[in-house]
Formats: structure tokens, sequence, C-alpha cells
């Protein structure tokens, strides 16, 4: 049985996998994405502390035997939902999350994004409301955790996740170890922060993008009052509101086009495979055919050669 780990990055999938490996002894796979199965999310020397491991071979076939599987497997993922399979999805306040996710791209993608190119969704994985509302709102069972409620982890959310993923077996009590992991490795490990503060990161024009794109989400999750929404965000209407409308909305087509172009290539790479495999069998027919006809021209000249022969002993026989 496949089950998704899923989150907006940087918002506590990593944590949650230490849960998942402290608590209840499970091991994930670290994502089917390429650029993830590439970075090797976290120091590997940390891996024991979440359960991660990374499949071997095609990704799309390892897919496939989780979802056919008898066994729990759990798939970690930053991408939108592909299927309706069983999920857990960890939310965090988007200030928090997009501040992370800023710091953590300068650090391993230098040059790749921008705080504002994050903010209005211009990025494979898009943007934190749309990532949200895209799992929340899809036909599977999905169960949503907060990140605050992942950095205590008590009792009765383990009972909630064991429920979830009809888990068994024995549960130890959660030790958060970022503090450890933190020292070692703080250029991963963040503060691991729980309520938003204002800080020189959220500038005022980029604050206000946040709240006109993302304060619908963040009053709906309680993250902020509706009344500091409507206050911080660009006033409805005015120029400043639609530029940053616009942007995110032409991110958003981008990103739709780059869907349709992914499926284009994915298919004609399927056509592809179909016309090689065709290709093998044409050439090992056409081998077969030569080989065949080789023989035949074999025996077409033995049966000349015997005729000949037969032609020359009548002839024999005839002059005696």
């Amino acid at each position: 049985m496949l089950v998704w780990l899923a989150s907006y990055p940087r918002s506590g999938n990593t944590l949650l996998r230490q849960v998942l490996k402290s608590c209840f002894d499970l091991n994930s796979c670290a994502g089917l994405e390429p650029s993830l199965a590439a970075d090797h999310a976290g120091p590997d020397a940390f891996s024991a502390y979440y359960g991660a491991y990374y499949f071997e071979g095609d990704p799309e076939q390892f897919y496939l035997r989780a979802r056919s599987s008898t066994d729990l497997v759990l798939v970690k993922t930053h991408q939108q939902p592909r299927d309706n399979e069983k999920a857990i999805y960890v939310v965090r306040d988007g200030r928090l999350a997009l501040k992370s996710f800023v710091a953590y791209q300068d650090r391993y993608h230098p040059g790749a994004s921008t705080p504002h190119a994050l903010l209005t969704g211009d990025h494979v994985y898009g943007d934190w409301t749309s990532h949200y509302r895209a799992w929340s709102k899809r036909c599977g069972e999905t169960l949503t955790v907060r990140f605050e409620e992942l950095v205590e982890a008590d009792t009765a959310l383990l009972t909630r996740i064991a429920e979830f993923l009809g888990f068994t077996g024995p549960i130890r009590p959660w030790v958060n170890p970022q503090d450890e992991l933190r020292a070692q490795a703080p250029e991963f490990y963040g503060p691991g922060s729980r309520a938003w503060r204002p800080d020189e990161f959220w500038t005022p024009d980029l604050l206000r993008a946040f709240y006109t794109l993302h304060g619908h989400l963040l009053a709906d999750l309680g993250y902020a009052l509706p009344t500091e929404v409507a206050s911080t965000a660009h006033p409805p209407g005015s120029e400043q509101e639609s530029r940053v409308l616009r942007c995110a909305a032409l991110a958003a087509r981008v990103r739709e086009l780059q869907g349709v172009c992914d499926e284009r290539l994915a298919e004609i790479k399927q056509l592809k495979q179909a016309c090689d495999e065709r290709l093998t069998a044409i050439n090992f027919i056409t081998r077969e055919a030569e080989a065949r006809n080789k023989l035949l021209n074999e025996a077409a000249n033995e049966c000349s050669r015997l005729r000949a022969r037969v032609t020359e002993l009548e002839t024999r026989v005839r002059g005696e």
C-alpha cells in the first residue's frame, strides 16, 4: 500500500519522517523526483534519523510496485498529487515555509529562484496555497498534520497517525532530535520556528504580496486573523494587487503548459519505446528471414547441383 508523505517544501516533511522512524520504526522512500534522489535531501550521515532509502531502477516501476504492494510503502513528495492513494500532508505557516525555502534554494540551488518567484508559484512545486488546496481537495484519504504538532508529537498525534496507517505495532514516545541535528548541520536544519514573527526577510512589499495571494489560506488555517490579512494585503482593485495577481496567474499558466509538455514528452517516450521494441522485432525477423533465405539459396544450389548430376548420369546411361 502506497502512502504519500506530502508537503510544500520546508514545511516539516523530514520531521514527519523522523517521527515515523523514531516512534514507529517505519522507513520511507526519499522521493520519486529525480532532483530529490540526486540531492539526497539532507546529509547522508543523518538519514538514519528519518529512515531514508532510495529506490533502485525506474521510478515509474517503483511507483507501480508500491501501489500494488500489500506492504506499507511510504514515499516522500513535494509534487502535486498524481493519484488518490492515501497521504499524510504536513502544513506549516506559509510565511515560515517560504522563508525557509528561499534559504534552502539560495544554499543548494543559488540563482534558481527569487522570493517573489517562489511566492507567486514560479517553481516546479508551485505556490504554497495551490499546493495545499490540491492535496486537501483531492478524493483520496488525507491526514493533515501541522508542523507545530510534529515538533511535540504527543500521544494523541501518534495515535492518529497509527490509526490512519493501520499500524498495530509498538509506538515509542517521541524525543525530538532537532537541537542535536541543528548543531551538527545548521545549513540544512533550520531553527524550526513554530510561530511567525516579522523580520528583515519580510519587506513590506514582499509581505503585502504574500497576504494578497495567500492571506485567505493563512486565515483559514488560523495562522493570521482576517483583519490582519485585509489590512496587510494590497488594496482590492489597486494596481499593485492586479500586478501580483497577474504574475501568479502567469506562473500558474506556465506550470499548466509545462504539465502538458511533460505529458506529451512522456507519451513520446512511450511511443519511442514501442517503436524501439517494434524495430528490435523487425530486425530479429529480418535476420531470421535472411538466414532462411540463405538456407533456401543453399538448398536451391544443392538442387541445381543434383539436377545437373542426374542429367549427367542419364546422358551416360543413354550413351551406353
